[in-house]
């Protein structure tokens, strides 16, 4: 289904308001000392400009394509430098929020349903402002009580890198179809065509993410190695004829993912063996008790992930067969149990605070609402319902709906 002018129309005035909630929200804080954005923006974007102390940029943030975007912005464009950090937050958002429309979009045309480019665009604006759920009654100290966010919008590095996020999840999922079917057409991508250049893509794109910042392809990379793993035992176990062709399958993938893992093994060895870890040259990474960093920012863990995965816990209950046998929705699942793993048992020596591990658990947070609105969308256009599932689905949409006001009303607060 090909869209109309007013679609377009529809989807831009749409972006525009959620550009003008970013660079409001961008300007509030840069001028803050304690803010990440000021932090990046003032530390560490000058470090660029200067022969002498490049290396020392490269070296606090060896993920720097936001930066770049706002020094482009400033040194060739002209722009103050606090304004182009707000303009490269605003593209980066933008991106996040035209491939989240794109992937509504593509998921049911795939099913047959008619687009409705007004509903996914709210849909899509909801989703990249989305916070966990606050609810004060509760007898939390403060807004978000460690209960982590897909979307911590505090901070430049982890924005930019959604976009890159969910289109390396999209790729993925038709990839796998294709491998296992000759016959699939895809979901997102055209793979019926060839399948060659969309393993070149994906390499791309992990890598663009780790440039972005690293912490979802630590998650998604390990994630989508214990699946193929899994597959190939069990292949094994059963000694199924097509074990030596679908472990070809999983080395094509691990060689998508070789220059990305160079990079972040060199982007590790920078911040934390070299000096890039706030100058501090004795950083490491150590392994500590059980969720002792979330600890110290949450009473009550199990209340905390309630909180910022109340819509997509809910779809698991309500179709737990979907997350566990679809390909799409294991893909989140594992890639969530990954991402919680790290946030149990790792951290930075002598950093406990800062949290470097908590960010992979919070990219998996992406593809699990993700998926829950994917799966929500397809339940609610199948027909004929019950009055059960009606009810289900008025509620699945109170609860999102409830996640995103609770981020709107935390951006304008």
């Amino acid at each position: 289904m090909k869209k109309a002018f007013k679609d377009y129309f529809i989807i831009a005035c749409v972006g525009a308001l959620l550009a003008f909630i970013t660079y409001r929200l961008v300007m509030s804080q840069v001028d803050l000392p304690l803010a990440d954005y000021n932090g990046h923006t003032y530390s560490y974007i000058p470090l660029f400009y200067s022969r002498k102390t490049i290396v020392s940029g490269f070296l606090a943030v060896p993920y720097f394509m936001w930066h770049f975007v706002a020094i482009f912005l400033n040194r060739v464009l002209l722009i103050p430098l606090d304004i182009s950090a707000a303009y490269s937050a605003c593209i980066f958002t933008l991106f996040a929020y035209g491939v989240m429309v794109w992937i509504l979009d593509k998921a049911q045309v795939k099913n047959g349903y008619e687009i409705n480019s007004f509903r996914d665009s709210a849909i899509a604006f909801g989703f990249c402002i989305l916070q966990p759920l606050y609810l004060p009654w509760l007898g939390f100290n403060d807004r978000f009580a460690g209960a982590y966010s897909m979307n911590p919008i505090h901070n430049p590095t982890y924005m930019c890198m959604r976009g890159f996020a969910l289109l390396c999840f999209c790729l993925v999922y038709d990839i796998w179809g294709a491998q296992e079917d000759v016959n699939y057409t895809g979901v997102f991508f055209k793979v019926e065509r060839g399948i060659k250049k969309y393993y070149i893509l994906l390499a791309v794109l992990l890598l663009l993410s780790a440039m972005a910042k690293p912490i979802f392809v630590e998650m998604f990379i390990p994630a989508v190695g214990l699946i193929m793993l899994n597959g190939l035992i069990t292949r094994l176990i059963k000694k199924d004829p097509d074990a030596r062709d679908y472990f070809k399958k999983l080395l094509a993938m691990f060689f998508c993912a070789i220059p990305t893992i160079i990079i972040v093994f060199l982007q590790f060895g920078m911040y934390f063996l070299l000096g890039g870890s706030y100058g501090n040259a004795e950083g490491t990474v150590i392994i500590t008790k059980f969720f002792e960093v979330w600890r110290l920012y949450s009473d009550n863990i199990i209340l905390s992930i309630v909180m910022g995965l109340a819509f997509p816990l809910f779809m698991i209950a309500v179709d737990t067969k979907f997350f566990v046998s679809d390909k799409m929705g294991k893909l989140a699942l594992v890639g969530y149990g990954v991402g919680l793993f790290e946030a149990a048992f790792f951290a930075e020596d002598g950093k406990l605070a800062h949290g470097d591990f908590l960010w992979p658990m919070m990219s998996a947070i992406l593809l699990l609402f993700t998926v829950s609105l994917i799966r929500l969308l397809t339940l609610e256009r199948k027909q004929p319902k019950t009055i059960a599932q009606t009810v289900v689905i008025v509620m699945a949409w109170t609860i999102y709906v409830g996640h995103s006001l609770c981020g709107l009303f935390h951006i304008l607060e």
